[in-house]
């Protein structure tokens, strides 16, 4: 082979070389631009995947939060209206208690009174003598009764008076007078509270404007209020305009501060005339005066025993007590009067009627 040919054979191979170099090396380019658009692909599905698991865990959550919140919303409503429905039933209770605690008030205040009359009595035609008022405790009938009341039930019965109670049963009724002394006072409430024993006071302008302890304590625990006048005297010895600010002096400052409806009096003394007991009657009032009462006012003080005895001894049906509240003697035989009554087959009638 001539060295032309060798050449020409070198240069042949030479070129397939190449060119099979070149094929190589664009089937491998082929390849790798291939295999990115291929990796290129799945990246971008996977963050198209990804997105969307993003978006539905979003919608989830967001879906998991408007149901929390409705829950909520309505566990909230429903917290609400339970509330609400607490609050009405606490408020109607509350309402019912204050009802109940009202009309238990209104019981014990002696405040369910009747309607008030007013007496029409022309004063100007009325003598103004004075009475004194007394009988003996001795001079006693069957059951009892003093028999020098009579005279003034006899005499004095036209005007709104009682001098003893209209009872007929074994039914007495315990009065205390109140005047310008208080000592006793509380520990006789103490006494009356244990005891289940109601009263009526009899007080004074100067007992229920400087004791409003014992006025609230008189109230709350059932007892009755009357007027005992603003100062203590006697009606007869004073002009009509006089004896009328005496008489309501109590009334009024009793209706002003507390509410309070007084319908009962009683005489300073016991003294009184026809045309006292027709004014106190057209001032809408009740004259209270009393079938027992012994000298348990003076500044020396009965005995103790002996006035126990006597206060029961004299017991009758349809009597009125007279006490002094500032009696220390009164004070020391109280509980054990009360249960002589009751063991005598007696029971007190409570607060005195003022109809």
């Amino acid at each position: 082979m001539t060295s032309r040919k060798k050449a020409a054979l070198k240069r042949k191979r030479r070129i397939r070389m190449i060119v099979c170099g070149v094929a190589i090396l664009l089937i491998m380019l082929i390849i790798l631009i291939a295999t990115k658009v291929i990796v290129s692909k799945q990246n971008s599905d996977n963050e198209k995947t990804g997105e969307d698991a993003v978006v539905t865990e979003s919608v989830a959550t967001e879906s998991t939060a408007d149901e929390n919140s409705t829950e909520n919303a309505t566990e909230s409503e429903t917290e609400t209206e339970t509330g609400t429905e607490a609050e009405t039933e606490t408020g109607t209770e509350a309402e019912t208690e204050t009802e109940t605690e009202t009309e238990t008030e209104t019981a014990s205040t002696g405040q369910n009174l009747p309607e008030q009359t007013f007496g029409s009595w022309d004063l100007s035609t009325l003598s103004g003598e004075n009475v004194p008022y007394g009988f003996s405790r001795t001079d006693v009938d069957a059951n009892g009764v003093p028999t020098g009341i009579q005279y003034y039930i006899n005499k004095y019965s036209q005007y709104n008076v009682d001098f003893i109670s209209d009872s007929t049963d074994n039914i007495i009724y315990l009065t205390m007078d109140e005047g310008f002394s208080n000592e006793q006072t509380g520990q006789v409430l103490d006494i009356l509270k244990e005891k289940n024993v109601q009263v009526t006071f009899f007080c004074t302008t100067d007992f229920v404007t400087n004791c409003p302890d014992y006025v609230e304590r008189m109230i709350n625990e059932g007892h009755r209020i009357g007027s005992h006048s603003k100062t203590h005297r006697q009606m007869p010895t004073l002009d009509l305009a006089t004896q009328e600010e005496e008489i309501m002096d109590v009334v009024n400052f009793m209706k002003e501060n507390y509410d309070y409806d007084v319908r009962l009096f009683r005489f300073p003394e016991g003294q009184f005339s026809d045309q006292s007991l027709a004014l106190v009657e057209n001032l809408g009032l009740k004259s209270v005066f009393w079938s027992f009462a012994y000298g348990d006012y003076s500044s020396t003080q009965p005995d103790v025993a002996e006035s126990l005895q006597l206060t029961l001894s004299c017991v009758h049906p349809g009597a009125i007590y007279l006490l002094h509240a500032n009696s220390s003697t009164n004070l020391a035989l109280l509980s054990d009067f009360i249960d002589g009554v009751r063991a005598k087959g007696y029971e007190f009638g409570g607060v005195y009627p003022v109809d």
